[in-house]
């Protein structure tokens, strides 16, 4: 395969890992690559590393924090000026990608029905998997497919998939020119998702290249069980079912969602306490679910408007999103508790 692979990646109080991630992406064996730096008006430093020690990069200073989706869109947006560019990387500060990962991830668009390909996203120095993928759930949700599974070679198949998480992850410029970039309003989480659907429903797939390999650190920017994280999960869950899924699917959400979220009440309820120190009280939890789905539906109109024009350029029929759900989905009871 060949043509210009930009890679973007979003940098906000990156000190700690820039550095890493820049040698690793400015190493790639791929030939024709530039590597975009999308700083979120940092305070810690970093800004001022990428600019200074890393000439190579592309710095696009930002003059505010606007999170993840509208930050990447401003680098996204810079690759696409770049009349060369065939393929967009996103790519989170805290990942360490191996020598041969944008190669095995270009490689993976040989089928030019493929929008976008997934990494193998490790835990940094743990063997576990991150993403193999991402999965849909009947609810509007998703998850990480081998989330927190030990790298066995379980995920060595190169296949289709229904996305990818963004925080490795190669698009078709063709394909982002058809359905857009991240919807700003998401802010952070599930921006991911939105896209996938969006590829899926305008006719094109998903593929997983296994030899993509990143070392990914995780929720170094925010706590992996921060209420602001919780807040958003929820919020953009249900924005994602409304501006994607199919009425008749849409309809299931409800009791499929009362259902997860009383497995997972149960479960919390079962332990007597969190292992993890960091983790919210009940009550905070329940708190920021309440003002996320009081949100969601203040937002309503606008994602409504959003599923309006999206169904205006459908490509596949409404009756595939259950085969999407049957092929991809998640069990309730396959559903991760932390």
């Amino acid at each position: 395969m060949t043509g210009r692979a930009c890679v973007v990646v979003l940098n906000w109080q990156g000190r700690n890992y820039i550095r890493d991630c820049l040698r690793a992406a400015l190493a790639q064996t791929y030939e024709d690559a530039r590597v975009i730096v999308v700083d979120n008006a940092s305070t810690d430093g970093s800004r001022e590393i990428v600019r200074d020690e890393f000439p190579e990069a592309t710095l696009v200073p930002l003059p505010e924090n606007l999170h993840f989706a509208r930050g990447t869109n401003a680098g996204v947006e810079t690759a696409l000026r770049d009349p060369e560019c065939a393929y967009v990387m996103t790519l989170n500060n805290d990942t360490r990608m191996e020598p041969d990962a944008l190669a095995a991830l270009v490689a993976g668009m040989r089928d030019p029905r493929v929008g976008v390909v997934a990494a193998k996203l490790l835990f940094m120095d743990t063997g576990r998997i991150n993403s193999a993928g991402i999965s849909p759930t009947f609810d509007g949700s998703g998850v990480d497919r081998g989330w927190m599974q030990a790298d066995k070679g379980q995920f060595d198949a190169a296949l289709d998939v229904f996305g990818a998480s963004a925080g490795a992850a190669v698009y078709r410029r063709e394909a982002l020119d058809r359905v857009g970039l991240f919807d700003g309003d998401f802010l952070a989480y599930y921006e991911d998702l939105d896209l996938a659907w969006r590829l899926r429903l305008a006719g094109w797939e998903a593929r997983f290249a296994p030899g993509a390999r990143v070392h990914h650190t995780y929720s170094a920017s925010t706590s992996p069980r921060a209420i602001w994280k919780t807040y958003q999960g929820e919020r953009n869950r249900i924005w994602n079912l409304v501006q994607n899924y199919p009425w008749r699917y849409a309809a299931v959400a409800v009791p499929w969602n009362a259902s997860r979220v009383a497995s997972a009440l149960g479960r919390h309820l079962l332990r007597k306490r969190s292992p993890h120190t960091d983790s919210p009280t009940l009550s905070a939890f329940t708190s920021a679910i309440i003002r996320a789905r009081l949100d969601a539906y203040a937002g309503m109109p606008r994602a409504l408007e959003k599923r309006r024009r999206r169904r205006a350029s459908l490509w596949v029929d409404p009756r595939a999103v259950g085969r999407w759900l049957r092929t991809y989905g998640v069990r309730i009871r396959d559903m991760p508790f932390d």
